[in-house]
């Protein structure tokens, strides 16, 4: 019984096709349609005439061509109006055996004519909807037989057997084969065995699958022999109860896509690598980078700006609170111009560099900072160098100078210091007298001393440094400047050990402190006080320190103190400082001075003891 309802099945599917024309005549002329109708009748009332009682003649006559002119002419409203002029006909003219001579109303006809309009209304509905669906399903296969003949995917349709049933242009052209010899065979009649096979697993795999199955592969194109990749999707195709009815098949050529993926994979590849790369540059370069927004926010710090900040990492810190000065720079910023300044921050020197980037709304900075204090330094250590070259020009002019000088003052000071050592040695002469003519003599030889070394500061002459008693130095200098204290209203004080000993060349110590006394003198036109104290260092041996509290140094002016020349008094030579810092340096020692306007200064040597 299977076997027969397979072959009526198949039969149907084979013919109906062919009735088409016959039973949905909708596409066709009105004649053609009237003689359907007429064809139709006529078939009917033959076989009313053959079988059916006489009193069922007129409504059988009247329901059906009304049934068949709503069939052809597919409309409810053209069945239903067939209805009611055939049951008025029936009511009045029909009489059995169907005469036309009687114009008697008859009642028993007309509640039969109304049980078959009732009758002809569900049949003209149902063949109304029967026409929509038809008209509707015909206009979706147009659309879907046009779709599938102008895309571009390679479509093709199987039924259960593997025999195609449906083969698009795209598998025309890329096979190179014509949908008629195609249709109505198998896979192994139209393509290599390595191939066939290939389709054949594919469909299997789909069937296995229960669903879609995708899968890639390069196929050779038929018409210039090029290889390229297809993506295939192989689907069962099924009815509503689950039944298979064949197995759909597309391809797509995604060469070119699978080419660009390769392409933007590589891309994305080489971009995170430069990002990679950019973003190591960016977090370890040595000058910092910030971004701000307008409202002075940190939205991107690297790791140098951080230590240049002295921020961690999640501080949500406005910049201000960093740098007092940001709004003001901020301001300061043109757009489109970077903006330069420098910043103390932090005891560092920062210059920054200040971009204004951005929409007007959305205001933002970048910022790069770069610590400049030690180039601020070495800078200023190379101010002090072509300082210090320009004074040794000076002092060799100067030493052309002294040569002179001294040979001029020399043959003076010689007279001077025979006198007085002839003087010493007169019998009546008081001790007083005879203590001040030996330290007249010790002075002049200081004087000679000073006046060579006066010539030796540039061109510097050796030193020999011996074990001095440094109290003893501090007395021969209170002795000549005793009387200049007194007339200034200076008090002295002293506090040196006497067993304190240092080791210097006895001549240039006393210069250096005798310079330092009487700056200090100086400094105190309205009297003061003027301390000598010594202690040991721990670090150089002997600190000593001449300390005043006159009217201090001007903190403009402390730096160029030791510069030769350099002086504010107006009588002054400007060599004094500058003599004592070379003489502490050539013994391998230090001066510091601290200075308070209004209230003193503090000379302090650190002298190596001896």
């Amino acid at each position: 019984m299977a076997v027969i309802l397979g072959h009526i099945d198949k039969r149907l599917r084979q013919n109906l096709p062919k009735l088409e024309g016959i039973l949905f005549p909708l596409g066709r002329s009105t004649s053609y349609r009237l003689a359907i109708v007429l064809f139709l009748v006529i078939v009917a009332f033959f076989v009313r005439r053959l079988i059916g009682p006489p009193e069922f003649g007129a409504p059988f006559l009247t329901f059906f061509p009304a049934a068949a002119i709503s069939a052809v002419f597919g409309g409810f409203w053209a069945g239903m109006l067939a209805t009611a002029l055939g049951s008025v006909m029936a009511t009045f003219f029909f009489l059995p055996p169907y005469s036309m001579f009687s114009f008697e109303f008859r009642y028993e006809t007309v509640f039969s004519n109304i049980v078959y309009i009732l009758d002809e209304i569900v049949v003209c509905s149902a063949i109304a909807a029967l026409h929509r669906f038809y008209r509707v399903s015909k206009d979706q296969n147009a659309e879907l037989k046009t779709l599938i003949q102008t895309i571009p995917d390679l479509i093709w349709l199987k039924n259960p057997e593997g025999v195609y049933l449906e083969f698009n242009p795209a598998m025309e052209r890329f096979y190179g084969l014509r949908r008629d010899v195609v249709v109505g065979r198998k896979t192994r009649d139209l393509f290599p065995g390595a191939m066939a096979e290939s389709i054949h697993q594919q469909d299997q795999a789909a069937l296995y699958a229960d669903g879609p199955c995708t899968t890639e592969g390069w196929v050779t194109h038929a018409s210039d022999g090029g290889r390229v990749l297809l993506e295939t999707t192989t689907t069962p195709m099924r009815t509503v109860d689950g039944a298979l009815i064949g197995v759909l098949g597309i391809a797509r050529d995604i060469t070119e896509s699978r080419l660009l993926e390769d392409q933007l994979r590589a891309h994305a590849v080489e971009l995170e690598r430069e990002r990679t790369f950019l973003g190591a540059i960016f977090e370890h370069t040595g000058d910092g980078i910030l971004a701000v927004d307008g409202a002075g926010n940190i939205t991107l710090a690297n790791q140098s700006a951080r230590r240049l900040l002295g921020m961690t990492e999640g501080d949500e810190r406005r910049l201000v609170e960093f740098w007092p000065e940001w709004q003001a720079i901020a301001d300061d910023t043109a757009d489109g111009a970077a903006t330069r300044r420098d910043l103390d921050a932090a005891g560092h020197v920062l210059a920054l560099s200040v971009t204004l980037t951005g929409e007007p709304r959305d205001t933002r900075y970048v910022i790069v900072a770069r610590d400049v204090s030690e180039e601020h330094r070495l800078a200023d250590e190379r101010r002090e160098l072509d300082r210090q070259m320009f004074q040794m020009e000076n002092m060799a002019t100067l030493g052309e100078l002294a040569m002179g000088v001294a040979h001029e003052i020399g043959n003076p000071l010689a007279g001077m210091k025979a006198v007085a050592q002839s003087l010493q040695y007169e019998d009546d002469l008081p001790a007083d007298a005879r203590e001040a003519l030996r330290r007249l003599e010790a002075e002049i030889d200081r004087l000679g001393d000073f006046l060579r070394g006066f010539h030796g500061f540039a061109a510097p002459q050796r030193a020999h440094p011996v074990p001095c008693r440094l109290h003893d130095i501090v007395q021969d200098i209170l002795f000549w400047i005793r009387k200049e204290a007194v007339s200034h209203d200076v008090a002295l004080g002293l506090s040196i050990d006497e067993h304190l000993s240092v080791r210097a060349d006895p001549n240039q110590i006393k210069q250096v402190l005798l310079n330092l006394v009487v700056n200090a003198i100086h400094a105190m036109p309205l009297g003061g006080t003027l301390r000598i104290a010594a202690t040991h260092d721990s670090d150089l041996g002997v600190r000593i320190e001449v300390t005043d509290t006159g009217g201090g140094i001007a903190a403009e002016v402390l730096p160029k103190i030791f510069d030769p020349f350099f002086t504010t008094r107006e009588t002054g030579s400007g060599l004094g400082l500058a003599v004592v810092k070379k003489i502490v340096s050539e013994h391998g020692g230090r001066i510091e001075v601290q200075s308070q306007p209004g209230h003193g200064s503090c000379f302090t040597l650190h002298w190596p003891a001896a």
